[in-house]
């Protein structure tokens, strides 16, 4: 039964990196998770780009971890139906599944742990290579520092590069993407992400320019809400519409699969709600054919990939956690795997985030 959670926060220092929607951000915030059961801990965490996360933990701990001690916790999909109905009226996505990410990321640890198995295999995959492409958020960056950025990327054997687009004047991120293309030839794929900035018909336009480039996908071209206008780009352009980061409960992704609004399904088992609503996302785009990837979140995104029927690329993002980690995630020839331990693997050094650690 679990008899005990804990929970503590950090905010950790970013170097000077933007996105079109967030502007520069310096903080990434750090809500770690522990969960006490059977002389077992169980290991969760969620994150922030600088903002909420201290009303996050408060959800953990005034009205999610009170709904779970006492109980069992082995049926997490039961569990986390719960946590969801519990913040149904002030949820259904936002903060509410950012908090119950937190702890059912520790919950699935926990079975792992009491199984003796991985992640990857208590959710039905095998361990497998899935590639990985570099990630950068760049939009501030100039001309010279996106290039070196991009051949830092190749110089670790990634396969694919990404770029940040949505800047005022779109000629610059015309002029920007065509640079990194030249500079990584046609035998590296080449994402783009607009983070949101742009309405649907702005994204036709300029998709479209962007076309001649040989982009591998775009990315959240236009806001989450407008699932139409994610149709509408799917049907009109040739660049293949990935979406995901933004999402926040299987529901969501269940409107953008049954209106085909998207050719990549990205998964954040943060973002998302937790493990157990990742699954059900990517269990979505098997049945309809849908490649998937992940946004951030490297180390548990790898297990969930090996899940997945047709997993395209993992992301490993500019925000990368190793520095906190005990073990980080290893890039092996462009590509990764997950952990063998059981649970998640994933295990913070609470060394190293000390001198973060906030109230």
């Amino acid at each position: 039964m679990i008899d005990r959670i804990e929970t503590a926060y950090y905010r950790l220092p970013l170097e000077g990196m933007g996105d079109a929607l967030h502007g520069t951000m310096d903080c990434e915030e750090l809500i770690m998770t522990k969960v006490y059961a059977d002389g077992l801990v169980g290991h969760g965490y969620s994150y922030t780009i600088g903002r909420g996360g201290r009303a996050i933990r408060a959800l953990v701990e005034h009205d999610l971890a009170p709904l779970l001690l006492g109980r069992d916790p082995q049926p997490v999909e039961s569990l986390w139906a719960e946590m969801w109905r519990a913040l149904h009226y002030v949820g259904r996505g936002g903060l509410a599944s950012f908090a119950i990410a937190a702890l059912d990321v520790a919950l699935w640890d926990l079975r792992g742990l009491r199984a003796g198995r991985p992640l990857y295999a208590l959710a039905g995959g095998i361990s497998r290579p899935i590639p990985a492409y570099g990630s950068g958020v760049d939009l501030g960056k100039t001309l010279p520092e996106l290039l070196a950025q991009t051949e830092g990327f190749l110089a670790r054997g990634f396969p694919g590069v990404k770029v940040k687009v949505g800047r005022p004047d779109f000629a610059e991120d015309e002029a920007r993407v065509a640079e990194v293309r030249r500079l990584i030839g046609d035998r590296i794929d080449l994402m783009v992400d607009a983070n949101m900035a742009w309405s649907a018909d702005e994204a036709l336009a300029r998709g479209r320019r962007l076309q001649q480039f040989r982009p591998f996908w775009l990315e959240e071209p236009t806001a989450p809400e407008d699932v139409a206008g994610h149709r509408q780009l799917v049907d009109a352009l040739q660049v293949p519409i990935a979406v995901g980061e933004n999402l926040h409960s299987p529901d969501e992704y269940r409107r953008y699969v049954d209106e085909g609004a998207l050719a990549v399904l990205q998964i954040d088992p943060i973002t998302n709600g937790g493990i157990t609503a990742s699954l059900r996302a990517l269990a979505l785009a098997d049945a309809a054919n849908l490649g998937t990837s992940s946004h951030y979140t490297d180390e548990l995104s790898a297990h969930l990939l090996c899940a997945s029927r047709y997993p395209v690329y993992l992301e490993k993002h500019a925000y990368a956690l190793d520095r906190y980690l005990e073990m980080p995630q290893q890039v092996v020839n462009g590509q990764v795997r997950p952990s063998e331990a059981p649970g998640t693997g994933l295990r913070f050094d609470e060394r190293a985030l000390s001198p973060y650690r906030s109230e």
